[in-house]
């Protein structure tokens, strides 16, 4: 994984002898590793291929008094967010049919307006339930 941690992210073409980027066996002897991720990195065409991407995850954890005697991984996230940069010359959602506009000077409450803002009107088959108690609290 220490190879892996030099980029974000990287891009290969699929290949069935690269499934992993690391191994647990790295510990052992980082001088010579039993994966290379460095060498699936081979400026190989991708047009056309089934394609990999690497993602670096991690999380930073800055230690504090509770971590004493042991270190709790509860709600610990790990996760990215893969969303186009300058793929588009402009919002694409702009052109979605159900888009409200609103113009300087506009009542954004008013239903001829904003079509959202008549949807609690308009949602007469919701059940009239009773305001949420626990308990009788």
């Amino acid at each position: 994984m220490i190879f892996l941690a030099r980029y974000q992210l990287v891009v290969t073409r699929r290949k069935e002898e690269e499934s992993q980027s690391s191994s647990i066996y790295y510990q052992s002897d980082i001088w010579t590793p039993t994966v290379v991720f460095a060498d699936f990195i081979n400026n190989e065409t991708l047009l056309g291929e089934d394609l990999v991407a690497w993602v670096t995850a991690s999380f930073l954890h800055i230690p504090h008094a509770e971590d004493v005697p042991n270190t709790v991984t509860v709600g610990n996230r790990v996760g990215f967010l893969l969303r186009p940069y300058n793929f588009f010359d402009e919002d694409p959602s702009i052109f979605s049919p159900g888009s409200v506009y609103f113009e300087k000077g506009q009542d954004a409450g008013l239903c001829n307006v904003n079509p959202v803002a008549c949807i609690p009107h308009l949602a007469a088959c919701v059940p009239d339930l009773p305001p949420f108690s626990y308990q009788d609290l």
